[in-house]
């Protein structure tokens, strides 16, 4: 999906919206129910209306608000408001793994052979203890 602020795509971004609001209960038809879900979700009704009338595109802080009230990932969120790409989404860091250690370093590089490896980790291991305080 591309990037894009078009009435199109705000209008997509509305039916979607409404949708996802029904689906949990929220009689949007019904008197005071928009209102009501404005509230559960602690967006101003306004902005509710403008993006359910396809007039309106959100901030971060209403997506994350609007998100966090259907029980849905901000991504998707993002996504269905053409606010994000699919690849402008996809984690390229290494964070939800676990640190390198010294060991697996050693691995990756091939070092193998033991006296070399006990330097390399002996090396690595000198080079993350935090020297001693020298001032007292």
């Amino acid at each position: 999906m591309e990037h894009t602020d078009a009435p199109d795509q705000r209008a997509q971004f509305a039916e979607w919206l409404r949708d996802q609001i029904i689906r949990r209960g929220f009689a949007l038809d019904a008197r005071g129910e928009q209102a009501r879900f404005a509230r559960y979700a602690g967006i101003p009704g306004g902005t509710l209306s403008r993006l359910l009338a396809g007039t309106a595109t959100p901030d971060i802080v209403t997506l994350r608000r609007i998100a966090t009230a259907l029980d849905i990932s901000l991504g998707l969120v993002l996504l269905r408001a053409g606010i994000a790409t699919e690849a402008d989404l996809t984690v390229t860091s290494r964070t939800d793994e676990p640190p390198l250690t010294p060991e697996k370093a050693a691995d990756e590089l091939g070092i193998h052979e033991p006296a070399a490896r006990r330097a390399f980790i002996a090396s690595v291991e000198a080079l993350r203890t935090p020297p001693a305080d020298e001032s007292g």
